[in-house]
């Protein structure tokens, strides 16, 4: 992904939009994929927001967690109109990463039904900066309609709607982007 990119700044393409990154792809010869085309406008858009996430207090950030993380047979999360609040049974990562993010001092952690959700939220509470865990799509999509905010992204590593996977110590890294006096390893 790093030589992609890497080629398409060589070529001076603009990278500053989906669309703009569809073109210079086509351009290039590479596939039109809208897969690819959104792994590398969330990459792009990671790097370009990193320094200012990292900028940010803890207490200004958000954290955005998928349903489709939860395991559906087992959890006990029950909907609430800010997403479902964990209980914290252990059938699933989520409880983990939201530990972490505790002891980090994240206080506005979300598990979201979906990106509306995510915006609603966000136009009800006083944040800056947000981490968000989701397929490719559904981060690119986020990625577009959140402009002003400070914004890191995580994919999943095994998409789809349920029984989703993701690496935990990368939202763990990410989470602690800037955090380096918390005590926790950054």
């Amino acid at each position: 992904m790093l030589n992609l990119i890497a080629r398409l700044m060589a070529l001076g393409a603009d990278l500053s939009s989906r669309a703009a990154i569809k073109r210079a792809l086509s351009f290039m010869g590479e596939s039109e994929a809208d897969e690819l085309v959104d792994q590398v406008y969330v990459s792009v858009k990671n790097s370009a927001g990193r320094s200012d996430f990292s900028d940010t207090p803890v207490e200004k950030r958000a954290l955005f967690l998928p349903q489709c993380l939860r395991n559906p047979e087992k959890c006990e999360a029950k909907l609430t109109e800010r997403g479902y609040s964990c209980m914290k049974c252990g059938s699933c990562v989520i409880n983990e990463i939201i530990e972490y993010a505790e002891a980090l001092g994240y206080r506005n952690i979300y598990i979201v039904p979906g990106g509306s959700m995510v915006i609603k939220i966000l136009r009800e509470v006083d944040i800056e900066a947000a981490v968000g865990v989701a397929c490719y799509p559904e981060l690119s999509e986020a990625v577009e309609r959140l402009m002003g905010y400070k914004l890191q992204a995580v994919p999943l590593t095994k998409a789809g709607c349920v029984n989703t996977e993701v690496d935990t110590e990368k939202v763990k890294r990410v989470l602690s982007l800037g955090l380096r006096n918390s005590g926790l390893r950054d």
